[in-house]
């Protein structure tokens, strides 16, 4: 009887255990909020670029209008789309290449960055370029293998720089 009681209460333990490591992996799953960075365009319009990432740390430009008209534009499986980074920082921790991992919802990391129509983990040396109000930017081209909420892992040299997650939608 006692061991039964006892098996009950480690099976309950790992059951509470397992429960709560999935709700903090779901809770870790969470779209990145955007933010708005302003613009004059080249006809001389005011405008707004829409960024998605953590505001005055890192942001993917994502969209773009007229002031108080800004849109984010959706991300869609398997489309290469063009996107300008932002970067806020320390000169020191902006120098070197750009390097992105992208994790699906499985877990599984992909190479997202396109460079000359191949995926690579790097893209290159950035160095220091400030745009938009940004102490840094620079372009580059991404492809998402499938829809879902995909995790970008940016790094910049060696150094983890920050992390956006994004939600790419079917075609």
């Amino acid at each position: 009887m006692k061991r039964i009681i006892f098996c009950l209460l480690l099976l309950g333990m790992f059951v509470g255990c397992s429960e709560k490591t999935e709700t903090v992996e779901k809770e870790g799953w969470e779209v990145s909020s955007t933010f708005n960075i302003p613009v004059t365009f080249g006809d001389g319009t005011e405008g707004e670029y829409v960024l998605v990432g953590e505001e005055g740390r890192i942001g993917l430009l994502i969209g773009s209008g007229k002031k108080g008209e800004a849109e984010a534009h959706p991300t869609i499986e398997g489309e290469v789309y063009k996107y300008m980074w932002h970067f806020w920082g320390e000169r020191e921790e902006l120098k070197g290449a750009l390097r992105v991992v992208g994790i699906n919802e499985k877990g599984e990391e992909h190479k997202v960055l396109m460079e000359s129509n191949n995926k690579v983990w790097e893209y290159r040396d950035m160095g220091i370029v400030p745009n938009n109000g940004a102490d840094s930017h620079i372009p580059s081209n991404i492809e998402f293998p499938t829809a879902g909420l995909w995790k970008l892992n940016v790094y910049i040299g060696d150094e983890i720089f920050g992390e956006i997650i994004i939600d790419v939608e079917e075609s």
